[in-house]
């Protein structure tokens, strides 16, 4: 599979469109009817639609299920997700805990005590684990998402007549670029947002990559002012270095010991920072502490920002934006004697480095008693086989 995913949200964005696109990849429906069977949803039933838009054919996934259905708040849509596999689980529990924190906004309540109408119905449930469940299928390349296009009007929900783009919508994509749509339709969904805003690496023009697929996802209604369709490439990244842009976010600690620091760094980590660090300092007075450095993605700077001041004693951030070059990569999974493990494979000059997963061979080390350095020559072997 290709390592970089690019999301053209050409014609706007929700959670059928999505899935659709990578069934229209090339992702079997039946690995999806499989991730929906362990949801714990009763009389779910699947399908794939080919549908058109101006005469660009693409697919849809519909989802059927009974009509009446409880409203949900977000543990027992969290209780649904613990069913998948754990790395599809963790991304869809991402999802909709954003969504939760988007809705709590709008609603001026808390996110345990959202009630989950439209987002929460079963098939944006599906939705979700879809698209978690397709990046799995693809490896988790790289995603690079598009600008969004929103459009202007009206539409009517459980709480009544909302203005477009919908207050959510727009909480989900703070610090995301968005383009205006020549119409009066809704073009991005709650859940079309929440799944980009959160699964999405980075933001922007279309990346240099050697194309290899596309899969065209459509929606359910024909667009006002342009076809409702969205597109997935998929690609090689190119080889050598790949330019991107990245957020530093810096502080300086000197009242935090250092077990406490290696948690908030673990937190900052979960949260999505590409990556934190700590360096011993010696501050004014001559008081001894640590420097922080937290890499943060453009979109997700004011989040881990907000993070670092929660998670740490301290009273301010700085923040500034770098570019810098990364070697071209991709994850793949391999079948070893102690169970599936991820190698990072990256490329210059025509070589090829090989980087197993850290967790990956502290967990089979921890199993096995093996020495590090004899699981990571097994591994390595095997990704190069």
């Amino acid at each position: 599979m290709g390592n970089i995913l690019y999301i053209d949200v050409c014609g706007g964005a929700a959670g059928d469109m999505l899935a659709g696109a990578l069934i229209d990849l090339g992702w079997p429906l039946a690995e999806l009817e499989g991730l929906v069977a362990v949801l714990g949803l009763p009389q779910v039933r699947l399908s794939a639609p080919a549908v058109e838009h101006s005469g660009i054919a693409g697919r849809r996934l519909e989802v059927e299920f009974p009509a009446s259905q409880p409203h949900r708040h977000l543990s027992h849509v969290l209780e649904h997700l613990r069913g998948l596999p754990p790395e599809v689980g963790r991304a869809a529990a991402q999802v909709f805990e954003r969504l939760a924190q988007a809705e709590a906004r709008v609603h001026g309540v808390s996110p345990a005590e959202v009630h989950f109408h439209e987002v929460g119905a079963v098939d944006a449930m599906v939705d979700v684990a879809a698209f978690c469940g397709g990046l799995a299928w693809l490896g988790w390349p790289r995603v690079v998402c598009s600008p969004l296009p929103l459009g202007r009007g009206f539409v009517e929900c459980a709480h009544g007549k909302l203005p477009l783009p919908a207050p959510a919508v727009l909480h989900l994509l703070a610090g995301r670029p968005i383009t205006p749509w020549p119409g009066q339709q809704e073009t991005v969904t709650p859940t079309g947002a929440a799944l980009v805003s959160t699964l999405a690496q980075d933001f922007g023009g279309l990346p240099a990559m050697r194309l290899e697929r596309v899969g065209v996802g459509g929606g359910s209604r024909i667009g006002d002012a342009g076809p409702n369709i969205l597109r997935l490439l998929l690609g090689q990244e190119q080889a050598g270095l790949a330019a991107d842009r990245v957020v530093e976010i810096t502080c300086h600690l000197d009242d935090m010991t250092p077990e406490d620091l290696a948690i908030a760094m673990e937190r900052l980590l979960a949260a999505g920072a590409l990556d934190a660090a700590a360096a011993p300092l010696v501050m004014k007075k001559g008081r001894l502490g640590h420097r922080l450095t937290v890499l943060s993605p453009p979109h997700l700077a004011p989040e881990l920002s907000a993070a670092v001041l929660r998670q740490t004693t301290s009273l301010g951030v700085r923040l500034q934006t770098l570019e810098r070059r990364v070697l071209a990569r991709q994850v793949v999974e391999v079948q070893s004697p102690w169970g599936p493990a991820k190698v990072k494979i990256a490329s210059i000059d025509g070589q090829l480095r090989y980087h197993p997963e850290a967790q990956d061979v502290a967990r089979i080390c921890a199993r096995t008693g093996l020495a590090p350095q004899q699981v990571r020559q097994e591994l390595i072997r095997l990704a190069h086989a």
